[in-house]
């Protein structure tokens, strides 16, 4: 992970009040902030991705006593209404090879500036915590 990306995660992680996370296997920081799972991730075409994980879909879906695909139609028509009134920069998405919900949000690389990624980070907890109490995951 580059010197540029360290340097807005330790800030972030110094206003919350968190130690500076190592990178994992992938290279990815990961930061829990309130239970509330953070994915900080430089691609190679530089971009700088934020995930938040919302949880395993069959889980939730499950938890919910509905289908997957139930589930992943809802969570679209309320992403649909929630952006067309909202306008968030966050995007909620499947992944398939984990199974997991998320919702991302990306930065032009290969650095960001610091202002910009703390509020994006605020920005994502906050749309996070939103999913988890419609999804009843919290």
């Amino acid at each position: 992970m580059s010197e540029a990306l360290q340097e807005p995660i330790s800030v972030f992680c110094d206003q919350v009040g968190l130690p500076m996370p190592v990178p994992n296997a992938s290279g990815a920081y990961v930061i829990s902030v309130d239970g509330q799972e953070v994915r900080i991730l430089s691609r190679k075409n530089g971009k700088i991705v934020l995930l938040g994980v919302i949880g395993r879909a069959h889980e939730i879906a499950e938890r919910r006593e509905e289908s997957r695909q139930a589930l992943l139609t809802a969570c679209l028509n309320l992403q649909a209404v929630r952006f067309g009134k909202l306008g968030t920069s966050e995007v909620l998405t499947f992944e398939p090879e984990s199974g997991e919900l998320v919702l991302w949000l990306s930065f032009e690389g290969p650095g960001v500036p610091i202002p910009a990624f703390l509020q994006g980070t605020e920005s994502l907890l906050n749309e996070l915590e939103f999913w988890k109490n419609w999804l009843a995951v919290s």
